[in-house]
């Protein structure tokens, strides 16, 4: 296998952060939770859940470990997304 061949495999994205983002922010827009809200949950800013909530910025792994350690909807969203 060539090397351009397998730099195009191992840099191929399938998912990217940022579609999980979108994901997650349309399930909590579902379930009724603003953005005050999710950033008491969460015990962070309210401009760092502002910019994943409307500037499309991609939320790191700890705000995604912090939300399934929060609500059971999206622990149980990831676990099902996961088989």
């Amino acid at each position: 296998m060539s090397r351009e061949n397998l730099w195009q495999i191992c840099h191929k994205e399938a998912f990217s952060n940022r579609q999980l983002t979108e994901d997650i922010v349309s399930i909590l827009r579902k379930q009724g939770v603003t953005i005050k809200q999710a950033a008491y949950d969460l015990n962070m800013t309210v401009w760092r859940a502002h910019n994943w909530y409307y500037k499309n910025t991609s939320m790191s792994a700890l705000d995604l470990l912090r939300m399934i350690q929060a609500y059971d909807f999206i622990r149980k969203e990831v676990e099902k997304s996961l088989y």
